[in-house]
């Protein structure tokens, strides 16, 4: 537990670096914002999943991008000190917090390579 929120932090830090317009005063800020993404990701994010479970099927699963970044949003919206400008910083912080969490969390993406 204590690892995954650490990877988290450093998740949102790499975002915060990339990406214009998400923003931060504190390092206290940053390791808030991991537990208040963790928090939302545990309790919020399944909710609108399942509410949005159409547009996901629809869109063949991209619209998890958007509910991301729709909690990425909310995380700025209730930490103090954490910023993030528009729904394109969102969006685009969302797509770095994923894969930096995968990359050091040693998450293995399989690639399936047909052979004959």
């Amino acid at each position: 537990m204590l690892f995954r929120w650490l990877v988290l932090t450093v998740a949102v830090w790499a975002a915060v670096e990339i990406v214009p317009g998400i923003t931060y005063d504190t390092w206290p800020t940053l390791v808030v914002t991991a537990l208040v993404l963790g928090i939302l990701n545990a309790l919020v994010k399944p909710v609108l999943t399942l509410v949005s479970i159409p547009f996901i099927v629809l869109t063949l699963g991209l619209f998890l991008l958007v509910i991301n970044a729709a909690i990425l949003k909310m995380a700025a919206g209730l930490v103090a000190g954490f910023a993030v400008d528009s729904w394109t910083a969102a969006f685009l912080g969302s797509v770095v917090i994923s894969l930096v969490s995968m990359l050091c969390s040693g998450t293995k993406v399989k690639v399936v390579v047909a052979s004959r």
